[in-house]
């Protein structure tokens, strides 16, 4: 009788020969014309998506029922962990991350080969082949990912004599927020997929018209939200798990996530270019392929073990190599095609380019600051990489430079986020009368945090500035939409999504602002019942203590934060997880109380009585909280938009 691991096994394996006969079906139907192919296509999606999910399901179930007769399971679960921390050690993993990235792809795959299965019976010849065609595409990246999990990466492997309660899942990793990060987060990754796969059926067909952009759209905002609201989980548990206080640290794998991101937001401006007015066609297909090959760089980066991070999941060099050679042909392949059918792609000369001043030739310049900056994030990434790699030298690229070299594009980005939505397609003008009221708005404010704060550096008050800047342009926007009637009928779907998007980097650059040139630390040395002030708040250390947890021993300090509104107790903790043996697992859990204006962060340190105290590190953060806050109505705006779409059906068919 077969065992459940066999049958998880045995259903990953048909669902990569599933996904290549998706891949050649879908591609010799649209040669042929056969409408027996195309069904033999989608269901082959269809039937490969449901395989995957009994894989996925069989590893999960190992997980939770604690069998360490898997060898995924004993080295990254353990029988005391918490029932949430066991079900996330299924993607805590690099083979068990790989299983959840092709689940992903199998999703996107379903739900195109819906999109085809729906349009069969449709007269439009063109949209149905475009469909066939990125589902086609669809299948050759699962087939190849499916292939790399079984011959190199397998997750059913299993033990002849399995050990008693497994090693554990990284204590960093049992978190929450690390529960939702990953699937989020690779919903953003694998969501660009499918706009690659439209970029291929482009070039195939020489033909990237607004029809096409509007069913690419749908997808890479889709994406393009949920990879928002992905990086925003990382970076708020990388705060308060990490111990360090900050919120962003240049880390390799975090940069991993940005890139993808700047170049989909490119994406998604430039596609809403090629829908409304058939510009820049080939610039939307090469974002396209771009997009998706910054998500398997983060891919290469995570798995490859020449970076190292928190992040990483391994350091076999071998899977990365592999990763490596997938990357390669992945674009390579696309990038050839794209130069030798780009001219095919550059629309009618007939359509009367863009004014300087006019919203399409704004989008085009942030477009442009976009994919510099992700330049500049990529090449600050792998440039100590490669001189270590060919000339031995080993050199440290950290915040400095990434921070010297991105703000300059993103002022400018804020510079031009803030008329762009006022201008007309093709021409525009601005109103003299509402540029000065922006003006006048972010002097305003930035003349008014001068005066209230001691020392203002330069740069906070210009983004102080900027994003009063952009929040002005947008109630200009609003004013404009409700007309003299006052209805807010009068504002579309996608315009309350660009607003509420807009509103949300305005909101993420005063938290950035806030939190970069405000924040204030120290580090002090107390024994019980002392205290320490930062800022208007007084910290007395009440006691440190042996505690208990579910799956771990710690050390808490107990400290009373004390302002004059009344007092919050924080307790962090040094935690000490046991594993495999008698060895531990040790790391330090901040203490934070947030409110709207700001967090108050305590770690403990360690110390004893008898050796001077116990060592606090005590942070004051201005407007932390409005990171995320911004991040989420991003997020939400990409929502926003998504429902637009899905109210009316003809877009993104």
């Amino acid at each position: 009788m077969l065992h459940s691991i066999e049958i998880g096994h045995f259903a990953t394996c048909l669902a990569a020969a599933m996904a290549g006969v998706q891949c050649v079906g879908l591609a010799l139907a649209v040669r042929q014309g056969d409408a027996r192919l195309y069904r033999l296509g989608y269901r082959a999606a269809i039937l490969g998506f449901a395989l995957l999910l009994v894989g996925f399901a069989v590893l999960m179930a190992g997980f939770i029922t604690s069998d360490f007769s898997l060898v995924l399971v004993a080295q990254h679960s353990h029988i005391l962990k918490p029932m949430l921390y066991k079900i996330s050690g299924v993607w805590g993993n690099h083979e068990g991350s790989l299983m959840l990235w092709v689940v992903m792809l199998g999703l996107f795959a379903c739900l195109l080969a819906w999109r085809l299965a729906a349009g069969m019976n449709s007269n439009n010849k063109i949209r149905r082949n475009t469909l066939a065609l990125a589902l086609s595409s669809q299948g050759g990246i699962s087939l190849a990912f499916l292939l790399l999990i079984l011959l190199a990466s397998n997750p059913f492997a299993r033990f002849a004599d399995p050990p008693i309660s497994g090693a554990g899942l990284n204590p960093v990793l049992q978190d929450p927020g690390l529960a939702l990060h990953p699937p989020m987060l690779y919903l953003g990754y694998v969501g660009l997929s499918a706009g690659f796969a439209f970029a291929i059926a482009a070039l195939i067909q020489r033909r990237a018209d607004s029809a096409w952009a509007a069913a690419t759209r749908p997808w890479v905002l889709l994406a393009w939200a949920t990879l928002t609201a992905g990086i925003a989980l990382g970076s708020r548990w990388a705060y308060y798990e990490l111990g360090w206080g900050g919120w962003w640290f240049w880390d390799p794998v975090e940069n991993a996530s940005l890139m993808p991101w700047l170049i989909a937001t490119a994406l998604l401006h430039s596609l809403l270019v090629v829908e409304k007015r058939g510009l820049f066609r080939a610039w939307a297909v090469l974002l396209a392929i771009l997009g998706f090959g910054m998500s398997l760089l983060g891919t290469f980066i995570v798995r490859s073990g020449l970076l190292t991070s928190v992040h990483a999941f391994t350091n076999d060099p071998t899977r990365g190599l592999i990763i490596l050679f997938i990357i390669v042909v992945m674009l390579g392949v696309p990038l050839v095609l794209f130069a030798l059918r780009a001219p095919y792609l550059a629309g009618n000369a007939s359509i009367r380019q863009p004014a300087l001043i006019s919203r399409d030739t704004a989008l085009q310049i942030n477009n442009l600051l976009l994919v510099v900056a992700a330049a500049s994030v990529l090449i600050g990434t792998f440039y100590p990489l490669m001189l270590d790699a060919l000339f031995g030298v080993r050199i440290s690229v950290g915040p400095p430079f990434f921070e010297t070299s991105l703000a300059p594009l993103l002022a400018l980005m804020l510079l031009v986020m803030g008329i762009a939505p006022l201008l007309a397609w093709q021409k525009g003008r601005l109103k003299s009368r509402v540029l000065l009221g922006m003006v006048l708005a972010a002097v305003t404010v930035a003349v008014l945090v001068l005066l209230l704060t001691e020392a203002a550096p330069l740069p906070a008050l210009a983004a102080i500035g900027l994003a009063v800047w952009v929040m002005a342009g947008l109630v200009a926007v609003i004013k404009r939409g409700l007309g003299n009637s006052g209805n807010l009928g009068g504002i579309g779907m996608g315009q309350w999504a660009m607003v509420v998007s807009h509103f949300g980097v305005a909101i993420f650059a005063l938290g950035v602002a806030g939190t970069n040139f405000f924040s204030q630390e120290t580090i002090v040395r107390l024994q019980i019942g002392e205290s320490a002030t930062l800022g208007e708040a007084r910290y007395v250390l009440l006691d440190v203590a042996e505690t208990e947890g579910v799956n771990y021993f710690a050390t808490s300090a107990f400290v009373d934060r004390i302002v004059a509104g009344g007092s919050t107790r924080l307790i962090s903790e040094i935690r000490r997880y046991p594993i495999a043996g008698s060895q531990t697992q040790t790391t330090t859990e901040a203490a934070i109380a947030s409110h709207l204006l700001g967090d108050a962060y305590v770690v403990f340190g360690g110390g004893s009585r008898e050796a001077g105290g116990f060592v606090l590190r005590i942070h004051h953060k201005p407007m932390v909280a409005w990171l995320w806050g911004g991040a989420g109505f991003m997020a939400g705006g990409g929502g926003l938009a998504l429902l637009g779409v899905a109210k009316n059906p003809r877009r993104g068919q």
